[in-house]
This record gives structure tokens, C-alpha cells and sequence, in this order.
């Protein structure tokens, strides 16, 4: 659905439950599976790990379970790998790359579709984003609004992996670039060993029949 907005070196797929299953969960992800309570979580937990291993068949990697952390919910990825698995809608994406190739990443989906009140921007951005919403028609902010939003999530997933530093909304300073599909930011907290206060970096955020996919990678 997706074009991959990574390097060649990072492994990205993103489907959705029509197509057909090329690889199957394995055993372990079977039992862990059966521990979750609703159809809904375990279809997204299914399809997540579909593309993961998808993801990781570039590296050889397709026979190696991912589990979850039961304490910070992130994917257990096999040794010397970094990924990130999202799901929203009918669609999951999961990308992944090797430790030496990258540091971290991150990815998230939004279905654009799905509607949100956009009182939340109050607990998602800081003022100079506020400022920048409010100058924009109402369908523009709201789509600003689901930019800087994805685009957080993104950020936390990319970096809390490796610092173990959890980032909240206002943490992060997100300033959107329409016209080339990109974003920047500014932290505003330290990540442990990995970022000081004032680390910018940049991402992308694509489009595609009323989804959004926002992306990092260090």
C-alpha cells in the first residue's frame, strides 16, 4: 500500500487482512495469542506479525518469533535487530533494520477516517504547534493535528526501545512540512545516552486512500 519511505538497508511491509497469509504465526505467537481478550486485538496482534516477519524474511529472520514485553508492550525482536510494528484500521506496517545499519526506528498508522475531536490538540501540542493549528482552515488543523500526533507516536516508538526514556506528547516538538511530506523535531527531555535536551531530527508522513503513515529512524 505504502511505498517505503526507509533506505534500501531497512525491511518495510504494510498489508492489510484481505491479502493472503505468506507466513504464518509460529507457535509461540500462537499461545500468546490465545491470552488475548478481544477479536479485535488478536486480529491486530496477527496481522502486526505477519508484516514483521515478512519484514525480517530479507534478513533470514522470518523463523524467529515475536513476542511482547508484558511490562512496556514493545515487540521482542531476535538479537542484533531493531523494529517497529503498527496497526490502525485493516492495515498493520512493520519495518526493521540491523543493529550497525541503524539505531533505532519507528513507524505509525493512523486511519484518517476515523474521527477525532480535535480538543485532544490541548494534550498533544505545545504552543508553537497550537499557534501553527490555528492558522490553518478546520480540515487543514485537523489533519495537522493527525500529523503531529502520528509523528509522536512514531518518535516515542523509534526511541524508547533503546533508552528506556518514556516521552510524553509534549516532550517533542513537531513542525510539519506539507509540501515535502516531512516533519522535524525538538525534544525537550533527555533521552538516557541517547539524546540531550534540544535533539532535532526529521521524519516522514505519507498518504494513501485516508490512511497515514508517519516514519523515523535513527
Amino acid at each position: 500500500m505504502f511505498l517505503s519511505p526507509f533506505p534500501e538497508n531497512i525491511s518495510f511491509v504494510c498489508t492489510d487482512f484481505s491479502v493472503p497469509l505468506i507466513f504464518p504465526l509460529l507457535r509461540e505467537e500462537e499461545e500468546f495469542l490465545e491470552r488475548l481478550s478481544s477479536a479485535k486485538r488478536k486480529s491486530e496482534f496477527s496481522l502486526g506479525r505477519r508484516c514483521a516477519h515478512q519484514a525480517l524474511a530479507k534478513f533470514k529472520l522470518e523463523s524467529e518469533p515475536i513476542l511482547r514485553n508484558t511490562d512496556t508492550k514493545e515487540p521482542c525482536w531476535p538479537k542484533d535487530v531493531l523494529g517497529s510494528i503498527s496497526h490502525s484500521g485493516k492495515y498493520a506496517a512493520a519495518a526493521v533494520g540491523k543493529v550497525g545499519d541503524i539505531s533505532g526506528i519507528g513507524i505509525d498508522l493512523e486511519c484518517l477516517s476515523r474521527v477525532v475531536d480535535f480538543n485532544i490538540s490541548r494534550h498533544v501540542c505545545v504552543e508553537k504547534e497550537l499557534k501553527w493549528l490555528k492558522s490553518l482552515t478546520p480540515d487543514q488543523a485537523n489533519l495537522g493535528l493527525r500529523i503531529i500526533f502520528s509523528a509522536k507516536e512514531s518518535i516515542f516508538k523509534c526511541l524508547f526501545p533503546i533508552s528506556k526514556t518514556y516521552l510524553y506528547f509534549k516532550d517533542a516538538t513537531v513542525t510539519v512540512d506539507e509540501a515535502n511530506t516531512e516533519f522535524t523535531f525538538t525534544l525537550s527531555k533527555e533521552c538516557s545516552g541517547i539524546t540531550e535536551v534540544g535533539f532535532q531530527h526529521s521524519g516522514k508522513f505519507s498518504i494513501v486512500e485516508k490512511m497515514l503513515l508517519t516514519a523515523i529512524y535513527l
